[in-house]
């Protein structure tokens, strides 16, 4: 398989889980927070709200990136440029998540954002580093 296709099935899982997380948080939080496990639901939920909107932003970047330069003559910069920027706000969103778990602020049901955030940062840092983006075809 060709490694633009691999890209942008990545971007579609990363897209899709993020931009449905983020609409669900948005318009049906606390059902969404029970989803996850979560079991203290954080009043006023518009807080909630709030950050499903930024995860919603976070998913439609992976989504509307790829739709938006398909046809630019360099796509791989425009990638190079949401996986920087998407690695470091889930790279600093999972450690926070992380750091309130350990302090017992957020209970344990959190730590799944911990991995999945890592997990998506460790994969965009090591395809930056290893140049996975710099493709024509």
């Amino acid at each position: 398989m060709k490694t633009r296709t691999l890209i942008l099935i990545y971007h579609f899982i990363a897209g899709l889980s993020d931009t449905a997380t983020g609409l669900l948080l948005l318009f049906a939080p606390a059902f969404t927070l029970r989803l996850m496990g979560v079991t203290e639901v954080p009043h006023p939920l518009y807080y909630v709200r709030y950050i499903g909107v930024f995860v919603l932003s976070v998913g439609a970047t992976y989504l509307l990136i790829p739709a938006v330069v398909r046809d630019a003559p360099d796509v791989s910069t425009w990638w190079r440029a949401q996986w920087a920027i998407t690695a470091f706000i889930r790279a600093l969103v999972a450690l926070f998540v992380l750091w309130q778990v350990i302090l017992g602020v957020m209970e344990g049901a959190w730590i799944a954002v911990f991995f999945t955030d890592a997990t998506y940062a460790a994969i965009q840092y090591i395809g930056l580093r290893k140049r996975w983006l710099d493709v024509r075809s």
